[in-house]
């Protein structure tokens, strides 16, 4: 009996901490208040989540953007257009190789009842490929909004976000970065387009080693844009935006600095300008610190070409515990100096910048789904 007693006690103790481990799990991993509560107690810093760091705090900002940005914006983007696509420029007429009616494959998650999609085809050169989605909603409202889904998990865990613009009337025009989604980001090295005298034995990946081709952003910008057509061909619409997420956010952002028919921009989680970044922020040799790209125009300077314009906006978010990167408060940095920039432009642009406290996750939130959903429905 004795022994009974002992046995039930052992395993009682087991149980017992079993469920405090789950528990704790729980709270670490799954719950979003605790979460934040442990990201900020695990910070190797201050100036991760809490503070900006006092290196940062001496950056000029004001300095940091030429007055010919603010002055003839439209001269910076044609420079850009010129670098990213060469003599022949803005390619306005693309159109997809192939086009896919009523799919139902699931890509993007579960979506609305009623939601239409097509699946578009692109090769935009180097043996890469792309297929952007048409989600039509089965309330349009005639306003379309590009979501393009960054690096991290597969683009079908965005299907809430997806699914509470769709429900609100708004058509979805998806598409992944390269090289995520099935997609493909390795080239050979022997291709059309890669650069002889940067040349190396096997595969290079255009997000990066961009530094090995020739003119590489118009294959990350190339899809965005014969999307864009297409769906426009399909549907005369009143409005075009874009929300992006993590590289994603950055590519939105250079988006709606090349493309006037983008009127509000969302990056969420990925444009901190170069100076500020840290940890696995520094991307070498890719989009956001791709050298010609910067001779033309910084990211603050971008910033401003995407909101300033009759009826543009760019909102940024940021998380400020992310787990992954783009964390903190730095934002604060250059918030005002762009406003006031935007301003300067004088044409009824607007700029602003979210910080996300709700999680502590690399998402786009249901804080951040909230706020972009009510910015889309304010008055033009």
């Amino acid at each position: 009996m004795k022994s009974k007693n002992i046995c039930r006690r052992v395993l009682l103790t087991i149980i017992s901490f079993a469920l405090l481990a789950g528990l704790v799990e729980i709270a670490i991993h799954h719950y979003d208040p605790t979460r934040v509560v442990y990201r900020r107690l695990k910070a190797p810093d201050s100036y991760l989540y809490e503070k900006i760091d006092p290196k940062l705090l001496k950056t000029d900002v004001v300095n940091l953007i030429h007055p010919d940005v603010i002055r003839n914006p439209d001269g910076t983007r044609t420079k850009l257009i010129h670098m990213i696509w060469g003599p022949n420029g803005y390619p306005a007429h693309l159109t997809p190789t192939k086009i896919e009616v009523d799919i139902k494959d699931g890509f993007l998650g579960e979506l609305p009842v009623g939601t239409k999609v097509s699946k578009l085809y692109f090769n935009p050169g180097l043996g890469l490929s792309s297929w952007p989605y048409l989600a039509t909603s089965s309330n349009s409202k005639n306003r379309l909004v590009i979501y393009h889904h960054g690096f991290g998990d597969p683009i079908d865990r965005m299907s809430e976000f997806l699914s509470v613009l769709l429900e609100d009337g708004y058509d979805v025009l998806a598409l992944n970065a390269l090289g995520h989604g099935g997609t493909l980001a390795f080239v050979d090295s022997d291709q059309d387009g890669v650069l002889p005298g940067a040349r190396q034995a096997g595969k290079l990946n255009i997000f990066h080693q961009m530094s090995h081709f020739e003119r590489p952003l118009k294959y990350h910008l190339d899809p965005i844009i014969g999307a864009l057509v297409y769906a426009r061909h399909a549907k005369n619409y009143d409005t075009v935006d874009m929300v992006g997420f993590s590289m994603g956010g950055f590519l939105t952002m250079l988006s709606a600095a090349v493309i006037l028919e983008i009127e509000r921009s969302y990056p969420v989680a990925g444009v901190y300008p170069n100076f500020m970044r840290r940890g696995q922020e520094i991307l070498h040799d890719s989009p956001p610190s791709y050298p010609p790209l910067m001779n033309i125009a910084n990211h603050l300077e971008l910033f401003i070409l995407g909101a300033s314009g009759a009826n543009r906006s760019q909102v940024q978010f940021f998380n400020r515990y992310d787990r992954c990167c783009f964390n903190g408060i730095r934002s604060n940095l250059y918030k005002a100096e762009v406003q006031d920039a935007v301003r300067k432009y004088g044409d009824g642009g607007q700029f602003d910048i979210r910080i996300d406290e709700s999680h502590a996750d690399h998402r786009i939130s249901r804080f951040t789904t909230n706020a972009i959903l009510q910015d889309l429905n304010r008055d033009r």
